[in-house]
């Protein structure tokens, strides 16, 4: 039976094995087990779990009181009531007057987790089931606790905001959707709930681009804000809200319809969780939450997909979300599932007609502190995740920062075997009628690089042109999710990426000048650092460096392909595929 964890809470990045890098799977004895058999220990650790432990708890009196409201059981109602009672018990015995001792230098601290923002998760999760099962009969020790709460988000959101002038940060998203909530639990006057609520549409301006994306161009932490706005407006009329915020809120949720693999899963663009239960969730209730704002939200294959990931630890939580507006959802445009391109953050996406298979490219702005050192990457989804956007292993772990967020751990060009800097790219040329895309970047300085596509009948073509002024070595990096075998040819090399249930993508592959595509042992995406997989490095050495390839996806490759270098430095490919020979010319 859930009991309410008696303690503080800590930070929930620290829940991570120092050895295999990956988030740790639950206690064993005094320690804490990593899924590769290590044991754990130490406060910090401890501090983490607590924090897992604390949001599962406020998930299942959630849950409860959701059930209570949906079915009319008076047990769950009841039993969510003694949660709650317990839980202002916990509060008041362990939470003291100032803030959180475990916090870093640079959080934005919270009183009874490490960060604000923590806090602001979990209050949403309790105020939402006190509003369902009422202010008066949770008691005055849960509204002694909900009114500290209140306070504590007043006084984090002006730190933030009015001391840090921050106010674009992602926290003040969940800080506005906690105290919109709070204050309905607490029944506050309009003035009080209205604040909150107009700090959240001031953020959506802020913070989101104009092509939908939230500002720093991480998949994850655009659906962590869009679900902090959609938790805020909890019993909003659609229609009544501002039509420029429904827009942008539309547009949100538009970006992940059509930047979502075949499959339905979400690529893990820069920072965020590649592969967790509660990340899958996220996604859940904000199809849900979305489904009554705006109609169609085109998520229907992105949620299933995140159900089926979810298996036997999807509790049922978020189809009881229904209702959480108030009257119709406001009609919008389908989103597209063809070819895509995000101007602001500067992603393309290259779809196939049959929407099988699809290459994203970055060319954007960095990102801030969630962007990785990965300019003109591209990533491959189609039967499989290909070579995927890696995510980032939980914040704690060195390999954060000492892999995947630098040039290494992706699918892009490294100079000298050397990191790329923040850089910024430019789309040169994008045709989505034709399947092209040129983008370019000076990724190091002094080097300029351009990466042309041309996706088509299954095979799609990718030129890499590297200028460097002098003598300089080259590697563009081939990092695949699945096994990978290469084979050198006379003519360059040949690959073959064959997923877990025998699927096959094909790659050949050619230089300007000498190149070697050079197989070794590398890290895969970051839900399991430690797991063996075969990566390459193509590198060559020169001043100006053009790498072709093209990529086939299915059972009958073409073959032979012939992979010539024009005199303008493009490519042309020549190919025998079931339908008969064609020519694909790539300029520079």
């Amino acid at each position: 039976m859930t009991t309410v964890p008696p303690g503080l809470g800590g930070w929930w990045h620290d829940y991570v094995c120092p050895t295999h890098g990956t988030e740790l799977v639950g206690v064993e004895g005094s320690g804490h087990r990593c899924s590769r058999g290590c044991t754990v220990t130490g406060p910090r650790v401890d501090g983490a779990r607590s924090v897992l432990d604390h949001q599962a708890c406020a998930r299942e009196i959630r849950l409860l009181a959701r059930r209570a409201a949906s079915t009319g059981s008076g047990t769950d109602r009841d039993r969510a009531l003694s949660l709650l009672s317990d839980y202002a018990d916990v509060y008041a015995g362990a939470v003291g007057p100032g803030w959180s001792e475990a916090a870093e230098p640079w959080m934005l601290r919270g009183r009874l987790f490490s960060q604000a923002l923590t806090e602001a998760q979990w209050a949403v999760q309790i105020a939402d089931a006190v509003i369902l099962c009422g202010r008066d009969a949770a008691g005055p020790g849960v509204v002694t606790m909900l009114e500290d709460l209140l306070a504590t988000f007043e006084q984090a959101y002006a730190i933030l905001v009015d001391e840090r002038q921050d106010e674009r940060n992602n926290y003040t998203a969940w800080l506005g959707a906690a105290g919109a909530l709070v204050a309905q639990a607490l029944e506050a006057p309009a003035t009080v709930t209205g604040l909150w609520r107009e700090r959240v549409l001031q953020h959506v301006g802020l913070a989101v681009r104009d092509d939908g994306w939230e500002w720093e161009a991480s998949v994850y932490y655009h659906l962590f804000v869009l679900r902090a706005y959609l938790l805020a407006l909890r019993g909003a009329v659609p229609t009544d809200l501002p039509p420029a915020t429904t827009a942008r809120l539309a547009a949100m949720v538009r970006v992940l319809a059509e930047v979502a693999a075949p499959d339905g899963r979400l690529p893990a663009l820069h920072d965020g969780p590649y592969e967790r239960v509660p990340a899958h969730r996220e996604v859940l209730e904000v199809a849900e939450l979305a489904r009554g704002l705006v109609s169609p939200t085109g998520l229907d294959t992105v949620e299933r997909f995140a159900r089926e990931r979810l298996g036997d630890a999807d509790d049922g939580l978020e189809p009881l979300l229904s209702g959480w507006f108030v009257g119709a959802p406001v009609q919008v445009p389908a989103p597209s599932r063809a070819s895509v391109l995000f101007p602001d953050v500067g992603y393309a996406v290259l779809r196939d007609d049959d929407d099988t298979f699809q290459a994203i490219l970055d060319a954007g702005p960095h990102g801030g502190s969630h962007g990785h050192l990965d300019k003109l990457a591209v990533y491959l989804y189609g039967a499989a995740p290909w070579q995927p956007g890696p995510g980032v292993p939980p914040y704690a772990s060195p390999l954060r920062r000492g892999y995947y967020a630098r040039t290494v751990a992706h699918p892009t060009v490294r100079v000298d075997g050397q990191d790329q800097d923040e850089a910024t790219g430019k789309i040169a040329g994008w045709d989505p009628d034709a399947g092209t895309l040129t983008a370019t970047a000076e990724p190091v300085a002094g080097v300029r690089v351009r990466r042309s596509l041309r996706l088509s009948a299954g095979c799609l073509v990718d030129v890499v042109t590297v200028e460097c002024g002098s003598p300089r070595e080259v590697s563009l990096a081939l990092r695949p999710a699945v096994g990978l075998e290469v084979l050198t040819t006379a003519d360059g090399a040949e690959t073959t990426w064959r997923a877990a249930d025998g699927t096959v993508l094909r790659g050949f592959h050619a230089a300007s000048v000498p190149a070697s595509l050079v197989a070794a042992p590398g890290r895969g995406p970051s839900d399991d650092p430690a797991r063996p997989l075969t990566v390459a490095d193509w590198t060559a050495t020169g001043d100006r460096v053009v790498l072709a390839s093209l990529y086939h996806q299915g059972p009958r490759p073409p073959s032979p392909v012939t992979i010539a270098f024009a005199p303008d430095g493009g490519a042309i490919f020549h190919l025998t595929t079931p339908d008969g020979d064609s020519t694909i010319e790539v300029s520079p």
